[in-house]
Parts: structure tokens; C-alpha cells; sequence
């Protein structure tokens, strides 16, 4: 990123992306501008209520990061950015005015495959940002409107992962959802709050005598309102009006009621036709002349206005030509409350014209918030009409959800873009019964022939994918087979891998294998990257469940490098293919590699992924949190695996959770937690319902395995060998080796534990030879309850093929308690946790002895982004060797 340019963006949009023009009696907060300038601190919190200058401070703030040469972003929120996907697009726009920069357009691939998910652009965004070497300061106005969890989450990833050299700056009324916890104990917080923001003695002295304020009423002022600047501006205002010093009798102390009172001396004392202008252009938030004239039925707003700037009435320019406008928050709020007590038969009126100008001038968020609020629910409909699908394109699911149904569903059904707009929002908010509700509506219209429709096609097609339908997505797929022709290929390709998806689950792989031929042969022509990323990710499933991981691994590696120079590094495609390679670098006991997927990648996979996306990879999550000694943080996990299956209907994700804590609660030796776990996910009539299909994520997890195991962990495996034995042999025949290895691998430590030694000794030895030749590890290491002896009399303990695995076995897994070594703290340098998540990622291959062109390759990064992460690794551990900033960083507990 360059430093920032003069922006280019005007108007109503730009408006938020740079602050207002500084009045001219504002008083320079000197005190509080060295104070925050002399702080090393990354994050600067301005917390207080309505009326304390923040937003003033930060201008100024602003302009002294500006001389000193650091760019700054600045976005002012508002209510409308409560949805992740509007949120990012506000702060691109903010980014794109400081820097001049423009910003990537939105995938157009078919809706149905949320190529471009919301949470892939935060990482994105997140990874732009940390790369810039030219610090950057981010201003943050107005945050207390924000109440959206994953807005919160992403200001989390933000604050954790930008670099020390750039700085933050958040204004709240409220304190903010935000573990700050570890920022402040290492003085990386600067807090701010109403105390230090009063103004002092000096200060209301110099604010007031600007407005022609005597000495004596100053003191009075300052006493009264105890230096509260709104209340010394509303004060000021009242004082030089009608009533006079009288006005002064009512005031003591800075709260809402003296704000209150404050707000209605002011009103109270303009001439009607000013008062009206105030209570009804209150209503519209932001305005300028022109949509005042029209939503207010007037044509002297232009002057009105220019008044009410001249009586310093707490209005103020939002944009640098000075068109747009907005009142003080504190007085926008008095003034909106009146309007509705007074007039409410107006407000609906008054919105409907607002939507109808706004909507003829291009600002169609705003067209249509005004057209809801007037309930106009027709015209709403008709406007989301015209713009839900873009939005979708871009990536504002939720937003575009939420909107419509704030609408009646008949509005809704007789428009047909709005009601596939619907349909898809729906899915992709994970909504699943609205979604059903909208595509039977669409498949019932007569006029829509839906049998050739590629989107509803599409549309169909994952939504059994998304909601675990497989044996209904199997029979859909062959009901299109015959229509297939009509297709284009992205709609055909996406069939033959819905019917790939199925032959996996029925262990058909040469089935399987010849409808992702024909899925390529569609898709290779258009570079379908969201269809190919998926062929590649079933074909390597197919190779894992055959025990070749490195095959796997090798065409998963292919598939995301390809991901990432399309640019979907951090789109639907690279999730997916990132999912299903956690899985193989996992097996491999690759961790470290396996680690930075899953940190790079949970958010995305949870918005975009199927249901066995989301079990393997919070599996694996968790048994990496549980292998590092951090068994809460792996137990957090698996509760909320449970809680997003039971918000979206999944019994599967909820099921599949609980077989999980079983085997975490064995780890902890809590063998009743255990039992209850395994009864909780021992749900017949879901896992019946799947008959011959078996999902990938229970492949060598399923709850037979999760009996067995924990029947062996709890000395009762006597006589589990026939059953073992029974099951592997039907493995082995289906070719499903991988899982044939795991039930090898429990059979043997059950014939130890029955004194069948000899039997024992002959299936492990087999287990792991067998592992050795296919790469596997995490097979066999996640399974070791009685495997000590088995090592030790292991007669192929010297081939050097078995070494590196036996060596795992021998090693026992850490307690998975809450009680184990856990990040401990840095005694020897506190700026080590102060290390991104990247850094984290580079330091811990670096402590395992990769060199850079083998850690860019395990993170599919550039050799030239390992040594920017590195200059900034040194930079903060106070060294310039690789192995040294390594050996720092464990010993202070970062890795």
C-alpha cells in the first residue's frame, strides 16, 4: 500500500470514509493528544458517553498521525454495518479513499456457490493490511452501533493479527465485546475514558470565550456541567439565547437529564420554522439540501441549513465539500424522540419521499432502510428486487437476508429475481427452512420450467449437500442425469460431483472416479475453479480412505496452489481444498503445517462449509488444542461444532461433536464424562438414516469406533476382537484400507489386553508396516491405549520406514486437562505475545528446522512474505537469526 492520496470519492458514500470538517470553535486536546502520542500502545480505546469529543479527538489524532507521515483509514460506523459482509465493504471503501487503491470486484460466479464468502474477504482484508510496511493508523468512529458477533470476532483476528508498527483507534459510547485482557497487561492498551476526556478549566475557558461567553458564567459552566463539552456547547447555546444566565439555574452535573434539559432550551428558543427543519430532518440521519427539500416538502433547505451551521446548532458537514450533514448524536437523539412524540403521523410520509429520492439518486441501502421504515413494504420489494443478487455476488448474505424478511412473504413470491434472491440468501445464511419454503414456491410457478434452470438446479443441489441429504442428493442426481444436456457446464460439472459426492459415501470409487472425470471435462474449459477445487478434494478423499496420503496431499497441494493464483486463496475454493489438506497433513503428523490451516481457515469453512467440512476440521482443531496441553480451548471447540449443528438443524454436527468429547474425556482418564459423551452421540435413528451411505467425516471416526474405543481405553475389550475383526474385514473388502488400518491397529491392543500376545504382536507389526508404506501417523497415534508393550517386542522397530512412527507411539499424549502446561508467560520477553498469527505459524516450522523455501511452501506463501514476516519477527524479539528468535519465542511460552 502506498500513502494515501487525495480521495476521489464524494458524497454520501465517502462521506463516512473521512472525517468532518473541524468546527471552528473546537479546542485542541493537547494534554490528551501527548498522552496518546507518547504511548506505545497498538490499540487506543476512547470509551464515554454521547457528548465527550471523541470523535473530535480522534480528528485531531488524525491529523497528527498524518504529519508524522503514517496513513490513515478512517470509517465512521453505522447501524447498517452490523452484518460482516457490509461491515467489510465499508472498511474497503474507507481503505480505498486513504490509499486511492481500488478494490477487487466481486466473484460473478454462479450464486450458488458462495465463491465469495464473507469471512474469506475478512482474511483477506486482514492479510492486505498486515503486509503493508508503511504503518498505517485505523480510526474506528461510532462502534456502540455495532451488536453483531462477527463484526466483533473480525475487530478480534484484526487486533490480534496487524503488525506492532500500525495503530488502532476505536470511539465507543459503550466498552467493547473485546478480549483485551492480554493488550492491556502488556501495555499494548491506551483506555480512555470520560474522566480524561472533560474538559479542564483552560479548556472550557478558551471553548466558551469563543462564544462570546462572560467570565462568571465560564466558572458557572464549568462547575455545573463538570467540563461535560456537549452539555458546554448545548449551555453556551441556551445562555446566548432567550433565556438567557437563567438558563443556567436547571444545570448541574454531566448526565442525560441536563443533556436533556440542555437540548430542550435549544429547541425551545429557535423561530418554527427553524424547529420544525430540526425534528423532521433529524429523521433522516445523514442529508443533504436536496433530499431534505424533497422528504420534507420544502424548497429553502439549502438556506435553513446554512443557518443552523451560523447557531452553531451541533450540526456538522460529514463530507469535504460540505453537502452532506448529521447532527450531534446526543442532539440527533433528543430530536428524533420529540419528532415522534409530536408528529408521528408524519414519519411514515416523510420516509416514503426520503426512499423515493434516495432511490432516484443511486443510494439504493438507503432507499431501501427508508422504505422499511415507512412500511412501503412494495416499494421495498421492488427495490430489493433490482439489487439482492447483486449484493449477494458481493458477498453481503446476511444483510440481504435480514432485509427480506422484513417482508411479506406474498411481496417476496411474486417477484421472481427477489424470490431467488431469497432462496439463495437463505442458504447461504444457513436458514434451511426458509430456503425450502422459497423453492417450493419457485418450482410450483408454472411459469418457471426449473428441470433445465442451472440456478435452481444449483440451488437444489447443495442445498442437500448443506443439509446432509445424501441419499436424496444421490436421487436427485439421477434425475438429472437424463437432462444434463440442457446444462451449461458449470451446472453440469457441479452434478457429476454431487454424484462423486455420493459414490464416495457408498464406497463406489470407480463410480465416483468417472463422474469427476466428467466433471473436469466440464469445468476445465471455463476454469470453474469452485467445481474443480471440489473434483480435487473428492479424488484425494478417494486416496486417503485407500491409505495413499501422500497421493492425497500431492493432489490437494495442486488444488490450492491453483486456488490461490485464481485468487481464491481465501474464497469458496481455497476452503474447501484447505479443509480436506488439514485432514491429510494431519495424518501425516505434519501439526505445524496442519496448525496454520486451521487458523487461517475455521471462520471461512463455517460460513461456507458442508457438514463433513465442519466435523473434520473442528475435530482436528480440537485434538491440536488437546496435543498442545490447551484442553479448554479444544472443548470450546466441540461445543460449538454442537451449537451450530442445532442452530441449523444438523443433527449430525451435534452428534458427531459429542463422539468427540468422548474421546477427548478418555485423553483426561474421565471415563463416566466419556460414557455419557458416547450416549449423547449414539443417536440410532440419525446414524440409521444414512444406511449404505458413510459420510467422510466418520470414515475412522464413526460411532462404532468410538464404542470400540472406548471399551479398549476402559479395560473391557475382551471381547470386542470378533466385532473388531468383523468390521475390518468388510472395510478391507469395500477397499476403505484406512479404516481397515485403524480397526487393525484397536484389534491388536485388544488381543494384548486379552494375553493373546502372539496375535498381538503379528496384526501390529502388519498395522504398521502398513501405515509406514501409505505416510499415515494420526491413524494409529490417536488409537494408542495399550500400545507400550507392543512397541517394545515390535519386530520391525529397526526398519527405517517405521522409526519415525514408533517414535510417536512411545511418546504418550499429553492429559487433556485444563491443568496442563499451558502458554506460559513471558518472563523473558514481553513483546513475544505480541506475535501475529502468521508469526506464530513461521516460528513454530522454524523451531521444527524448515528453511524459508520449505515453510513458504507448508503455507503457500512467497519466500519474499517469509522474510517480511521475519524483518518484523527480529525486530520484535531484539535478534537477527533465525533459530535464536525461535528458541526467544518458545521460551517465553509463543510457541
Amino acid at each position: 500500500m502506498s500513502l494515501p492520496q487525495a480521495s476521489h470519492t464524494t458524497g454520501l458514500r465517502g462521506a463516512r470514509f473521512s472525517p468532518p470538517r473541524a468546527p471552528a470553535t473546537m479546542v485542541e486536546r493537547a494534554h490528551l493528544l501527548g498522552l496518546i502520542g507518547e504511548s506505545v500502545a497498538q490499540l487506543t480505546l476512547i470509551c464515554a458517553p454521547a457528548g465527550f469529543g471523541k470523535s473530535t479527538l480522534m480528528q485531531q489524532l488524525r491529523r497528527r498521525f498524518q504529519a508524522r507521515g503514517i496513513a490513515t483509514v478512517w470509517l465512521l460506523v453505522e447501524r447498517a454495518d452490523n452484518q460482516l459482509g457490509r461491515f467489510l465493504q465499508s472498511l474497503k471503501g474507507a481503505i480505498q479513499t486513504a490509499f486511492g487503491e481500488p478494490v477487487a470486484s466481486p466473484s460473478m460466479e454462479t450464486p450458488a456457490t458462495n465463491a465469495n464468502p464473507v469471512q474469506g474477504r475478512a482474511a483477506d482484508l486482514i492479510e492486505r493490511l498486515s503486509l503493508s510496511d508503511a504503518p498505517i493508523a485505523l480510526f474506528f468512529d461510532d462502534l456502540e452501533l455495532i451488536v453483531d458477533e462477527s463484526v466483533w470476532a473480525f475487530l478480534q483476528r484484526l487486533l490480534a493479527d496487524l503488525d506492532m508498527h500500525h495503530r488502532v483507534v476505536l470511539a465507543s459510547r459503550t466498552k467493547p465485546p473485546l478480549a483485551l485482557g492480554r493488550l492491556r497487561a502488556y501495555g499494548q492498551l491506551l483506555e480512555l475514558d470520560q474522566a480524561e476526556l472533560r474538559f479542564t478549566p483552560e479548556e472550557t475557558q478558551t471553548f466558551l470565550e469563543r462564544q462570546n461567553i462572560g467570565v462568571a458564567a465560564i466558572r458557572a459552566l464549568q462547575q455545573h456541567t463538570e467540563g461535560w463539552p456537549a452539555a458546554l456547547q448545548l449551555a453556551a447555546i441556551a445562555v446566548n439565547g432567550r433565556y438567557g444566565s437563567d438558563a443556567l439555574r436547571a444545570i448541574s452535573g454531566a448526565s442525560a437529564s441536563v443533556a436533556e434539559y440542555l437540548a430542550q432550551e435549544v429547541l425551545d428558543g429557535r423561530p418554527g420554522p427553524q424547529r420544525d427543519f430540526l425534528l423532521r430532518s433529524a429523521v433522516l440521519g445523514q442529508f443533504c439540501a436536496e433530499l431534505c427539500d424533497a422528504a420534507l416538502e420544502r424548497g429553502d433547505s439549502n438556506e435553513m441549513i446554512a443557518q443552523i451551521v451560523r447557531d452553531n446548532l451541533l450540526l456538522v458537514p460529514i463530507d469535504a465539500e460540505e453537502r452532506w450533514y448529521r447532527y450531534h448524536p446526543l442532539f440527533a437523539d433528543f430530536l428524533r424522540v420529540r419528532m415522534a412524540q409530536e408528529r408521528q403521523g408524519e414519519l411514515q410520509p416523510l420516509h416514503r419521499r426520503a426512499a423515493c429520492w434516495t432511490s432516484a439518486h443511486g443510494f439504493m441501502n438507503e432507499a431501501i432502510t427508508h422504505a422499511l421504515s415507512a412500511k412501503d413494504h412494495m416499494f421495498a420489494a421492488d427495490l430489493l428486487a433490482a439489487s439482492a443478487m447483486d449484493n449477494l455476488h458481493s458477498g453481503r448474505v446476511a444483510d440481504t437476508a435480514h432485509a427480506i424478511a422484513l417482508l411479506p412473504d406474498a411481496e417476496v413470491y411474486r417477484r421472481p429475481a427477489l424470490l431467488r434472491a431469497a432462496a439463495f440468501a437463505a442458504i447461504f445464511a444457513h436458514r434451511y427452512d426458509a430456503a425450502r419454503r422459497y423453492m417450493d414456491v419457485i418450482e410450483r410457478a408454472d411459469e418457471v420450467g426449473t428441470d433445465g434452470d442451472d440456478e435452481i438446479v444449483a440451488m437444489r443441489l447443495m442445498m442437500l449437500g448443506w443439509t446432509d441429504g445424501i441419499p436424496d442428493l444421490l436421487r436427485a442426481v439421477d434425475e438429472l442425469r437424463n437432462r444434463s444436456s440442457h446444462f451449461g457446464r458449470f451446472t453440469a460439472g457441479l452434478a457429476s460431483n454431487a454424484s462423486a459426492f455420493c459414490h464416495l459415501a457408498l464406497g463406489r470409487y470407480d463410480e465416483a472416479q468417472r463422474a469427476l472425470a466428467q466433471a473436469r471435462e466440464a469445468c476445465e474449459p471455463i476454469d470453474a475453479l469452485y467445481v474443480l477445487s471440489y473434483s480435487a478434494c473428492f479424488a484425494a478423499a478417494i486416496e486417503l480412505n485407500l491409505g495413499q496420503v501422500a497421493a492425497a496431499r500431492a493432489t490437494l497441494e495442486r488444488a490450492f496452489n491453483r486456488a490461490i493464483a485464481g485468487g481464491e486463496r481465501y474464497g469458496g475454493a481455497g476452503a474447501v481444498v484447505a479443509t480436506y489438506l488439514a485432514e491429510c497433513l494431519y495424518e501425516a503428523n505434519a501439526l505445524d503445517a496442519c496448525q496454520a490451516l486451521v487458523d487461517d481457515y475455521m471462520p471461512i469453512v463455517i460460513e461456507t462449509g458442508m457438514p463433513d467440512h465442519l466435523i473434520v476440521l473442528h475435530r482436528i482443531a480440537a485434538r491440536l488444542h488437546f496435543l498442545r496441553g490447551h484442553g479448554d480451548d479444544g472443548q470450546s471447540l466441540l461445543v460449538q461444532l454442537g451449537e451450530i449443528g442445532a442452530r441449523r438443524g444438523l443433527r449430525r454436527l451435534t452428534a458427531a461433536a459429542w463422539l468427540e468429547r468422548s474421546y477427548a474425556s478418555l485423553r483426561s482418564n474421565n471415563n463416566e464424562g466419556a460414557r455419557r459423551a458416547l450416549a449423547a452421540g449414539s443417536d440410532a435413528a440419525l446414524w440409521d438414516s444414512f444406511g449404505a451411505f458413510n459420510p467422510h467425516a466418520g470414515e475412522i471416526d464413526d460411532v462404532m469406533i468410538a464404542g470400540l474405543r472406548l471399551r479398549q481405553a476402559t479395560g473391557d475389550s475382551n471381547e470386542t476382537v470378533p466385532e473388531i475383526r468383523a468390521e475390518r474385514q468388510r472395510a478391507e473388502a469395500a477397499g476403505r484400507r484406512r479404516r481397515a488400518l485403524r480397526l487393525l491397529f484397536l484389534e491388536a491392543q485388544a488381543l494384548e489386553s486379552g494375553g493373546r500376545r502372539r496375535e498381538a504382536s503379528a496384526a501390529f507389526d502388519e498395522a504398521v508396516m502398513r501405515a509406514a508404506d501409505g505416510g499415515m501417523v494420526r491413524v494409529f497415534a490417536d488409537e494408542s491405549w495399550a500400545t507400550e508393550p507392543l512397541v517394545v517386542r515390535s519386530a520391525v522397530m529397526r526398519e527405517p520406514r517405521t522409526v519415525g512412527l514408533l517414535r510417536e507411539l512411545k511418546e504418550p499424549i499429553a492429559a487433556m486437562t485444563t491443568t496442563a502446561l499451558r502458554d506460559r508467560r513471558a518472563e523473558v520477553t514481553g513483546n513475544a505475545v505480541r506475535l501475529t498469527t502468521r508469526e506464530v505459524q513461521i516460528l513454530r516450522l522454524i523451531w521444527k528446522g524448515g528453511s524459508n523455501k520449505a515453510i513458504a511452501r507448508d503455507l503457500f506463501l512467497t519466500e519474499n512474505t517469509i522474510e517480511t514476516h521475519l524483518r518484523r519477527i527480529y525486530e520484535k524479539l531484539g535478534t537477527r537469526k533465525r533459530t535464536q528468535a525461535a528458541a526467544i519465542a518458545r521460551e517465553a511460552g509463543a510457541i
